[in-house]
């Protein structure tokens, strides 16, 4: 097996027939059928269901070409890497609520001085971020707690708290903690749903969650639109751009929450992506 028979399987896949295939590669059918004829004899196993419009995958195959992607993709970033290693290339991967934190002086600074970088930025939850990592399509993914760090190397900022975030009218008596918004709509990220609505159960009621999302900014958006008072991480705070809106800081030690930096287990982290690291 080598990485020309992985092209090929991946394009035939992509292609969805053998011949289409054989025509984007701009080769004749019959090498391209025994080149993959010949790759599942040497893996042991049947990677498609020959059918006559279009081939479909196996369980075998649907592995195989999730593996070939990753292989590929890391073979092309290799390549690229040693053909100008000057022009180095950071792949960050970030969830909604820390996407702000790159205002930060110090991360400007750090931005500044290394003006020859490049970055990738991938942004989704902080479990598609692990995965994204333990599959080596980023090198270092920015996430917030909690989350299972038992498959990565994770180094923890310092703990936050959440914040209420909405208009005037949904502060109009002294709010503190979680409990003081227990009658008002409430705009929660998915993320921190669990954490919130359990906590808020031990504290014997029931909180009037109205809207969740995927995204702190959209949550911030919501708000902004009169929906109802968004609890995010503090930092979060960076990406609202509606000066109208009032926040407080809850007290709530129970729901604060840390920016964590998550590294492949058992590899050195690369000294640029260390320096990056220290300038959060």
């Amino acid at each position: 097996m080598d990485m020309k028979q992985m092209l090929y399987f991946k394009t035939i896949v992509e292609e969805g027939t053998i011949s289409k295939a054989a025509k984007h590669l701009h080769m004749a059918q019959p090498p391209l059928s025994m080149q993959l004829k010949q790759l599942e004899e040497e893996l042991g196993v049947q990677l498609l269901k020959r059918g006559h419009r279009k081939i479909e995958l196996t369980d075998a195959g649907r592995l195989f070409y999730k593996r070939s992607l990753q292989i590929l993709n890391l073979s092309e970033l290799t390549i690229n890497e040693m053909k100008d290693s000057f022009n180095e290339t950071i792949r960050i991967g970030i969830t909604s609520s820390n996407s702000a934190l790159i205002q930060l002086p110090s991360v400007q600074k750090f931005l500044f001085e290394h003006s020859y970088l490049s970055f990738q930025i991938r942004e989704g939850t902080t479990y598609e971020m692990i995965d994204l990592l333990l599959a080596h399509n980023i090198d270092i993914g920015i996430v917030r707690t909690p989350f299972d760090a038992s498959n990565v190397q994770a180094l923890y900022l310092k703990k936050e708290p959440m914040i209420a975030i909405g208009h005037q009218d949904y502060f109009t008596n002294d709010k503190h903690i979680i409990k003081d918004f227990y009658n008002l709509p409430l705009i929660i990220h998915q993320r921190y749903l669990p954490l919130i609505t359990d906590y808020c159960l031990n504290q014997h009621f029931n909180p009037y969650i109205k809207t969740t999302s995927d995204d702190c900014r959209t949550s911030l958006i919501w708000a902004s639109s009169h929906q109802g008072v968004a609890i995010v991480p503090q930092s979060a705070l960076l990406l609202n751009h509606d000066l109208s809106l009032c926040s407080v800081i809850l007290e709530d030690k129970a729901l604060y929450t840390s920016v964590a930096f998550i590294t492949r287990k058992d590899e050195k982290v690369p000294d640029i992506i260390q320096e990056l690291m220290d300038s959060f």
